[in-house]
This record gives structure tokens, C-alpha cells and sequence, in this order.
């Protein structure tokens, strides 16, 4: 409990509720602060919904891209996307033309598919700051949902009375920076006075003295075995096969058999080699299994001179850090 003339910490009930969705990808920034990244790039179509503790006045700074080919500016390859974007917080604050939008990449110009060019204009820093000078920028424009097409589960989320927005050019713009400053709501008091303020600097020069972590494998049992399935290449096909409790058929030879395991505690990958009963195996994937946060996944390939082994260890090494040891059996 505070005491008496201490700072008074904000309660649950002080948090509101955030809902972002666009097309495809957004980032928002509160006061200048980042509040909220969409963790899944260019997945047509995904909403940020997260809690925010509000400060008033509000400022409000998005950068949204719609998936377009960075040299062409064209979507998949041969084709003209068209984007939107789409915020609400359930203090009552939506977006609407009432924001400002500017675009800092355009194209394919002129809408040539067959000879596409773009153009970029820096973005300038500080765009999500609270003092920004947007006053030059374009209103934003509105957008009915049926132009826009929402998709996904857009409509599991609450975003009535807000207007899906964009630039003049829904097609065209392909990164949007938006900023909007709320006003305190009417009959609002801020109950609580201790501000959190983290020293972003200070927590990086810790990351930078921490050691890496180790990947760590998972395991359906106490005995070790490895958690994951076997993906079978045989010509066009591609087959999904468990192994827990069974052991691993190579197969004929035109087969390529890769091991696929979940794991967690998964740094930024720079570099990633593994061992399957000690026979180095190629690493066809390491990275994050989108969407399940935290999950890392890793695809080996299983060296075809391990026929017959039987019990193989698996260790997995990232950035020079080994996991733990987990075991399958190959026949």
C-alpha cells in the first residue's frame, strides 16, 4: 500500500482496451512510447488488440504498410493491392478523417504492371513523437468496410463507429504513418500518479553484458523423445508422419525425410547447425512458429547414412549455444 503522499500506483481498472487491424501490418505508438507491434508480418489480415494505460492528451502514431513488393510496389508479384487501416480504443477514441495520414512509399506509379516504378520519401524521425509538426499533412481519407474488405477475424473485435482510413490513394500508398491526438474524455480523472518510465538505454546495455540463450528442445516424455512430427518429401507430395513412440523410416532413397521439432527460449537467429546421433544435419528452418509466440521451430534434415541406427540423440546449436539433448529412433 502507498503511503500517505507516496506515489499511487494505477489499478486494471485504469487500463483500456486497443483494437488495431489493417492491411496488412501496423506498429502504434502512444505518446511516444510503442504500445503495440502486429507480430505476424503480412498475414492477410491480423488485429492487435491489446491494454493501454491512458495519458491525456493522447497522441496516437501508427506506421502501417500494406504488403507490396518493396522494388515494384506490386502485391504477390503481378498485382495492385489495396490496404486500410482501422483503430479503436474503447475510451470512445476511433479513427476517422480527423486524423492526419501521410505515404512514404508509393507504387507501382502511374499503375504500370508492366513497367513498375516506386517512389520512397524518408521518413523523418520522431514521427511518433507527442511535438511532431503534421500540420501539413493530408487529412485522412474514409473508407467504407466493403471497399476495404476486411478479413480474418476482424469481426470478433469491437470496432463500431470507427472508420477504416487510409491516404487519398488506397491502392497506390503502400506505407502510411497516421498520428491523432485524443482529448481527455469527458469526467475523467487520473487516479493514479507513479508513471512508469523505463530506462530503454540502460535495459539495453544489460541484453548486451547477458549471456545468449540456450535453445531448449521439447520432449513428450521423461525418457527424452522429441517433440515434433516427421515431413516426408517424396516427389510432389509432401507427408506429415508422427514418431513419438515409433521409430523413423527412411524410406528409398528418392525420399528426403526432415525431423521437425518445437522447442522454445529462441534468440534472434544468426546461426544454427544440429546433430542427429552425432552426423551433422542440414537445417532447413530455425526461426519462430507463426503465430503460436514463444514457439520456436526447427526443420533437419535427416542424414540418409543414419538408416538403421536406432536410438539418435538430437542437439541443436544456436548462436554457438547447445540445447538440450532429445532422442528419436530411426530404422
Amino acid at each position: 500500500m502507498a503511503q500517505p503522499g507516496g506515489p499511487v500506483k494505477a489499478a486494471f481498472n485504469n487500463v483500456i482496451k486497443l483494437n488495431a487491424y489493417a492491411d496488412n501490418w501496423c506498429m502504434v505508438y502512444l505518446n511516444g512510447k510503442l504500445a503495440g507491434v502486429d507480430q505476424i508480418e503480412f498475414l492477410p489480415h491480423n488485429v492487435l488488440a491489446i491494454n493501454v494505460l491512458p495519458t491525456y492528451p493522447m497522441t496516437i502514431a501508427v506506421l502501417a504498410k500494406d504488403n507490396a513488393d518493396p522494388k515494384t510496389g506490386l502485391e504477390y508479384g503481378t498485382q495492385i493491392g489495396d490496404a486500410g487501416f482501422i483503430l479503436k480504443l474503447s475510451d470512445g477514441t476511433v479513427t476517422s478523417s480527423a486524423w492526419k495520414a501521410k505515404s512514404f512509399f508509393t507504387g507501382p506509379l502511374n499503375s504500370s504492371i508492366a513497367s513498375p516504378k516506386v517512389r520512397y520519401t524518408p521518413i523523418p524521425a520522431n514521427w511518433f513523437a507527442p511535438g511532431f509538426d503534421d500540420s501539413t499533412w493530408e487529412s485522412a481519407t474514409e473508407y467504407t468496410a466493403s471497399r476495404v474488405n476486411p478479413d480474418g477475424d476482424y469481426s470478433s473485435y469491437d470496432f463500431s463507429g470507427a472508420k477504416f482510413i487510409w491516404t487519398s490513394d488506397l491502392n497506390l500508398d503502400n506505407t502510411v504513418i497516421f498520428r491523432y491526438t485524443a482529448p481527455k474524455p469527458a469526467n475523467y480523472v487520473k487516479t493514479w500518479t507513479a508513471d512508469g518510465d523505463i530506462d530503454i538505454t540502460n535495459v539495453v546495455n544489460e541484453a548486451r553484458l547477458a549471456p545468449p540463450p540456450a535453445p531448449a528442445l521439447f520432449q513428450v516424455n521423461s525418457e527424452g523423445v522429441a517433440a515434433g512430427y516427421v515431413l516426408r518429401v517424396r516427389g510432389a507430395q509432401q507427408l506429415v508422419e508422427q514418431f513419438a513412440g515409433s521409430s523413423i523410416e527412411l524410406g528409398p532413397g528418392t525420399d528426403q525425410v526432415y525431423l521437425v521439432l518445437y522447442g522454445g527460449n529462441l534468440p534472434a537467429v544468426i546461426s544454427a547447425t544440429a546433430t542427429i546421433g552425432g552426423v551433422a544435419a542440414e537445417v532447413a528452418y530455425a526461426g519462430a512458429l507463426t503465430p503460436a509466440n514463444g514457439v520456436a521451430q526447427f526443420n533437419l534434415a535427416i542424414p540418409r547414412t543414419l538408416a538403421g541406427t536406432g536410438l539418435a540423440e538430437v542437439v541443436v546449436t544456436v548462436n554457438g549455444k547447445n540445447s538440450n539433448s532429445v532422442y528419436v529412433s530411426i530404422q
